[in-house]
C-alpha cells in the first residue's frame, strides 16, 4: 500500500515536470512495453543483489538516445534512491495521468482470439460513446476464454465471456431448484 502511494507521487512528479512534453509519455510507454516484454530486465531491476550502478548502466544502455533526457534522468534518479522496483507501477500511474488529461482511457480487452481491425474499431467506437472518452484498446488473445470478451476499464471488469455467462446461468438454475 505504501509503495502504491510512493509510486503515485513519483508518477505525479514526472507528469508535472513533463507538462508540455508529450514525448515523455511516449518514453514512459516505451519503458512500460520494455518492462512487460523482458522478464530479465524486471528481475535485474528488482534484485537486491544487482548493484545500483549496474542497474543504471543497463537503463542507460537500453534507453540513451531513445528517450528524452528528462525521462532518462528520472529513471536514473529512481535507481539512485532505490525505487527502481516501482518502475512498472510508476509507468502505469503516469500513463493514467496522461490519459486523464487528454480525455482518453485504456481498455484492456481479452478475447478467445485476436480481434480484427474492424472489430476493434467498432468496439472502440461503442466504448467511446458510452464512456465519453477517447478509447485506446489493449487487446489480448486468451484461448482459455470459450468465447465472448472481458473488458478491464480501470479497476472495473466487465465479463462477457461464455464461461462467465454459463456460470451465471448455473447459479440461477441452482437457486431455483
Amino acid at each position: 500500500m505504501i509503495s502504491s502511494v510512493v509510486a503515485q507521487r513519483y508518477a505525479q512528479a514526472l507528469y508535472d515536470e513533463a507538462e508540455g512534453m508529450p514525448a515523455v509519455a511516449v518514453d514512459v510507454r516505451l519503458l512500460s512495453d520494455t518492462l512487460d516484454g523482458s522478464a530479465e530486465l524486471d528481475q535485474c531491476l528488482k534484485s537486491p543483489v544487482v548493484p545500483r550502478r549496474k542497474k543504471s548502466a543497463v537503463l542507460q544502455g537500453l534507453f540513451a538516445g531513445r528517450m528524452q533526457a528528462l525521462t532518462l534522468r528520472f529513471l536514473l534518479m529512481l535507481v539512485e534512491r532505490g525505487r527502481e522496483s516501482l518502475l512498472p507501477t510508476i509507468a502505469s500511474r503516469f500513463l493514467a495521468l496522461a490519459d486523464k488529461a487528454q480525455g482518453a482511457i485504456e481498455v484492456r480487452v481479452r478475447a478467445h482470439s485476436a480481434l480484427s481491425e474492424r472489430e476493434q474499431e467498432r468496439l472502440r467506437g461503442v466504448l467511446g460513446e458510452r464512456l465519453n472518452k477517447t478509447v485506446r484498446l489493449d487487446v489480448v488473445a486468451d484461448p482459455a476464454l470459450m468465447g465472448g470478451i472481458v473488458l478491464e476499464i480501470g479497476d472495473t471488469v466487465y465479463d462477457g465471456s461464455v464461461r462467465h455467462q454459463l456460470s451465471l446461468l448455473r447459479s440461477r438454475l441452482h437457486a431455483q431448484s
